[in-house]
């Protein structure tokens, strides 16, 4: 009898184990499974999401820096792909390399001891040791060739294959897409050249002959240019300044994150070759953010 007993014990257990795993099997919850994540809060099909404004920096330049700003449209033909237009404005100015090299010292002797002047176009460091012939020291500036971004204009391609959910302080939840762009555009830039003669006519730096002759004297006059020379150093020295249009290629990848329904933060890493240029291309790297909204 108890042996009995004990195998219907086990038959019973084995029943409620077969049973709770067909209910198992039918069973999930609603947070379990991919399509928890496959519908979208914010889905992108046939949307239109307005990113204005947009700001940012190239990072790679020795020179200048160039501050950006400007917004853009995109358009989602899928939840995957979709086109964008953007417009950039560039708003550049002078780094302190670029002032100390256009204002750079030819003292052969080592009377100044500072490098350059330090403030644009100051002569008063050569005028007190070189006195009132301004013989050497002089300046003896180095003028490289510098782009200067005006605006940008680009159309890419925008795929995104990244679409997520996470939890933030394990408390609200935040909507994000991750995306590459892939396209390219105009570039507007101010170009200077790089120059060999000052505009004076002499080499901005060469050999100095210390020797106290008539054909040294001569030779080293050839070089750099007098504080009176203001068009020879500086800013004022600078070559002229070209307009140039140039074919640029784009590639970005970004993250924007959603939020209220309609709104969005994003930042993205842009890489842009400037093609057709006197190097043969440019490359510049740039970071931006911006909010927009969708319609």
């Amino acid at each position: 009898m108890q042996k009995f007993c004990f195998l219907g014990v086990i038959f019973l257990v084995l029943g409620q184990l077969n049973s709770s795993m067909a209910t198992a099997a039918t069973y999930r919850k609603a947070t379990e499974g991919r399509d928890v994540v496959k519908k979208k809060l914010y889905p992108k099909r046939k949307k239109m999401e307005v990113s204005v404004p947009n700001l940012g920096i190239v990072m790679n330049q020795s020179y200048v820096n160039t501050y950006l700003i400007g917004g853009g449209l995109t358009y989602y033909l899928s939840e995957s792909w979709g086109v964008s237009f953007d417009a950039i404005v560039g708003m550049n100015s002078d780094k302190g390399e670029r002032t100390c090299i256009e204002n750079f010292y030819f003292d052969p002797e080592d009377e100044v001891g500072a490098a350059c002047s330090a403030v644009d176009g100051d002569p008063s460091q050569l005028e007190d040791i070189a006195g009132n012939d301004n013989t050497f020291p002089r300046f003896g500036p180095a003028y490289v060739p510098v782009r200067e971004i005006n605006t940008v204009l680009m159309g890419n391609m925008v795929w995104t294959p990244v679409y997520g959910k996470q939890l933030i302080f394990l408390n609200n939840t935040s909507y994000f897409d991750l995306y590459v762009e892939l396209g390219g555009g105009l570039v507007m830039s101010t170009f200077y050249e790089k120059r060999d003669l000052l505009a004076n006519g002499k080499k901005p730096r060469d050999v100095y002959d210390p020797s106290d002759t008539a054909e040294a004297a001569t030779a080293n006059d050839a070089i750099g240019a007098t504080t009176a020379e203001v068009d020879s150093y500086g800013i004022s020295g600078r070559p002229e300044a070209l307009n140039q249009n140039n074919v640029m290629l784009n590639f970005g990848i970004g993250q924007k994150f959603h939020f209220s329904k309609r709104f969005h933060i994003k930042v993205y890493i842009r890489d842009q070759i400037i093609l057709g240029t006197a190097q043969g291309f440019d490359n510049l790297l740039s970071i931006m953010g911006g909010v927009g909204f969708r319609l």
